[in-house]
């Protein structure tokens, strides 16, 4: 694709034949380098050309970003035949360029942006970093062996502006040499051993503007290294009075800092402090952020008592964090004028809904685990402003599509956990009545799309992401219905039994670049994936695929940014195949939890070890149930999941028993002394025993509850843990053996 531009003549790029990454382009005058994180000025300036394969037109008066996604550092080459002054922008990640590598990309010493992710480079580019005199700004991040003797070197760049350095060997020595620069204006370095003397060694960038000391979740960080960042670091910020953001995520401040920290740093527009150990009261001086755009915090809760103490904020347009407040909360929410996105959490019911319609800005809502229902969300009917609704959970069900079909700018859409319609009605009505306008689309353990409710996505003719994770198992037939999504870029389908044909059917789609999926595939499906004209990075399970599989094609098609394997999953839960082939049914589990399934498969089943049985007066052994067939269920009346699952055991059981199906389930002892008033209540008649000191779930490898095994008529234990879908499948046939 070529942008058009009058009487302009145009530059030729020469690449190897096959892509070695993708090329952007945009108007020299419209450039924008940087992340664009905070400020989206520059955001859609750049436009996607194409792979950087062969040779590629660029019209004249454009610069160039170059992506390398698959490249070795020695088939650099190509490099020198590209002109020096037309490429302004590079960026690659996880490429091993090494330090030899990282010299070659210095020649174009016109480059305004350099970002090199996870590398390989070291300190040894000091030398080679003066050539790059326009540079503006440089990210070096995820390269371990980057060190503090660079830093005089990068201080020395007379026109940067921002430099990244997450993730490196980076001290509070190297702090203070990257003092010395005259343009710094942006700092990362998070995930780096800087200190509170490290702030302070900053003192002579007074021009200081963006600052990132991330350290992380203390409760998953591990011993990976991290900015230490007390109240002591925060007070030696009033030597930043431009300071207009800062991220110290992880850090020991107090309630106190950031009392201070409102004082001397005045003009703070974005501010995160998550997981900081922060009291909910803490939380309260965040009102004296006069200039605050967007704040973010999680780790505490924010309740009324916080959010009552930020009217003040009238510029404020991002609360992100564990927000639980009542309906008083979104009251006193409503009055922020600028406030663009919101995520309700708690106790909060219908009565606040007229609160959140009536805030001016309001363009992103979530709704997580809140007692709203349908008649409180449909207060939100014609509202014009929502571009983004995200809802989990609640007590909102699908028939919610109603309400969101009357938003007429509603582009990203996601659905999480919601029920199915109270009122009789096709579960998923009216879907297709959203597809005018949505371009982000996402179902994630919703109720199960059906053919016919598969079929509408055909209308969703603008529809850029497209993810269904769970829910019933999608095939070749259905896959067929995506054929009109030519603008489709990013498809995600966890749950699907699809074949090489269905993915050979899902390649045809011209704009598709990034592919997550589960399947049947083979390596013949794989091969021809990967030979896709515009697919770049792909993420697939199958039981037909191997690590070697993968890697393989791989290396056959080097243009392929990403290829890998995951494990297969179906209704969102991993799944494996018989390991012998003997058997067409899915079982259930990760591949470690099947290497001690797939071992009792074959084998004479464990025997069963049972305090106490609590609905029959004699013990139940395994030898007295030979020539029928035995399903074992463990479970627990703790267990949400075993409770959902107990209808269709009890339609196995009324079923099959008299054509020879015996059912026994053990119940965990946890919980044991509810188990029988859940019998008895439940009217459950078949044999209820309770595991003894969990000897039994040992036995059988248990890896979560429910589980379920099938013990055939000769006592041997031929199916661990089936997947639900194919239980009643499994049962019939051992009957029919």
């Amino acid at each position: 694709m070529l942008i058009a531009t009058p009487n302009y003549a145009a530059n030729i790029l020469r690449f190897p034949d096959q892509s070695v990454g993708s090329i952007s382009i945009c108007p020299e005058e419209s450039a924008v380098y940087g992340e664009q994180g905070f400020d989206e000025s520059g955001r859609n300036r750049w436009q996607v050309l194409g792979p950087a394969a062969g040779e590629v037109e660029i019209p004249e008066g454009f610069v160039v970003r170059l992506e390398i996604s698959h490249v070795e550092a020695n088939n650099l080459d190509w490099l020198s035949e590209l002109p020096n002054s037309l490429i302004s922008d590079i960026r690659t990640k996880n490429v091993s360029l090494g330090d030899d590598g990282f010299r070659r990309l210095t020649r174009f010493t016109s480059l305004r942006h350099l970002s090199v992710a996870n590398g390989g480079i070291s300190s040894e580019i000091a030398s080679d970093l003066p050539r790059l005199s326009n540079l503006q700004y440089l990210s070096l991040r995820s390269n371990e062996q980057l060190s503090d003797d660079a830093m005089a070197a990068i201080a020395a760049l007379p026109h940067l502006q921002s430099i990244g350095l997450d993730h490196t060997a980076v001290t509070d020595a190297g702090l203070e040499t990257l003092s010395r620069s005259s343009s710094l204006q942006a700092i990362d370095a998070g995930s780096t051993q800087v200190t509170d003397s490290g702030i302070a060694n900053l003192a002579s960038l007074g021009n200081l503007r963006t600052l990132n000391l991330y350290a992380g979740d203390p409760e998953f960080r591990g011993d990976a290294p991290n900015p230490s960042i007390s109240d002591v670091g925060l007070a030696h910020l009033k030597q930043f009075p431009n300071l207009e953001e800062l991220d110290v995520t992880g850090a020991e401040i107090t309630g106190s800092g950031l009392e201070r920290l409102a004082v001397d740093c005045p003009k703070l527009r974005r501010l995160v402090v998550s997981h900081c150990a922060l009291s909910t009261d803490d939380l309260r001086h965040i009102g004296l952020f006069k200039q605050l755009e967007q704040f973010q915090c999680y780790g505490t809760v924010f309740d009324d008592s916080v959010v009552k103490q930020l009217g003040s904020l009238t510029n404020l347009r991002q609360l992100v964090g564990d927000l639980q407040v009542s309906n008083e909360g979104v009251m006193a929410l409503s009055a922020l004028p600028s406030l663009e996105e919101l995520k309700l959490s708690g106790k909060c019911d219908d009565l606040c809904m007229a609160s959140v319609a009536a805030m001016p800005s309001l363009r992103d809502f979530t709704l997580t685990h809140t007692r709203i229902t349908n008649e409180g969300f449909a207060l939100l009917a014609d509202n014009a402003k929502l571009e983004h609704v995200q809802i989990t959970g609640n007590q909102v069900t699908t028939r919610c599509i109603e309400t969101l079909a009357t938003m007429p700018n509603l582009r990203r859409l996601g659905l999480m956990a919601v029920e199915p319609r109270a009122d009789g009605e096709p579960i998923w009505k009216s879907l297709e009545t959203l597809a005018p306008s949505l371009s982000d689309l996402w179902l994630f353990g919703c109720p199960s799309l059906d053919k016919a409710d598969f079929a509408k996505l055909a209308q969703f003719r603008d529809l850029k992401t497209l993810r269904i994770e769970g829910g019933r198992a999608i095939t070749d037939e259905d896959v067929k219905h995506l054929k009109q999504l030519n603008e489709l870029d990013y498809l995600e389908l966890t749950s699907t039994v699809i074949t090489d044909e269905g993915l050979t059917e899902l390649m045809k789609r011209p704009a598709l670049r990034r592919l997550r999926i589960n399947s049947l595939a083979t390596e013949k499906g794989l091969e021809a994936l990967a030979r896709a004209s515009s697919i770049r990075h792909v993420t697939i399970g199958s039981p037909n695929l191997t690590d070697e599989i993968v890697q393989r094609v791989h290396d056959r098609h080097p243009q392929m940014a990403t290829i890998r394997r995951t494990e297969i999953l179906l209704r969102d839960s991993p799944v494996s195949r018989a390991k012998d082939n003997a058997d067409k049914f899915w079982r259930m589990g990760t591949e470690s939890e099947r290497v001690k399934l797939n071992a009792l498969e074959g084998e004479t089943a464990p025997k069963l070890a049972v305090t106490d049985w609590l609905n029959r007066h004699q013990s139940l052994d395994l030898a007295e149930l030979h020539g029928r067939v035995v399903l074992i269920e463990f479970w627990g009346t703790w267990c949400g999941p075993c409770r959902r699952q107990m209808p269709k055991v009890r339609g196995l059981h009324e079923k099959y028993a008299e054509h020879g199906l015996v059912i026994v389930g053990l119940h965990s002892t946890k919980a044991a002394e509810k188990a029988n008033e859940y019998i008895a209540a439940n009217d459950i008649s078949w044999a209820i025993g309770l595991d003894d000191k969990k000897q039994t779930s040992t036995a059988y490898a248990v890896p979560h509850w429910p589980s379920f095994y099938l013990v055939d008529r000769n006592g041997v234990l031929r199916i661990a843990n089936p997947s639900m879908d194919d239980l009643e499948a499994a049962v019939v046939a051992l009957l029919d053996e």
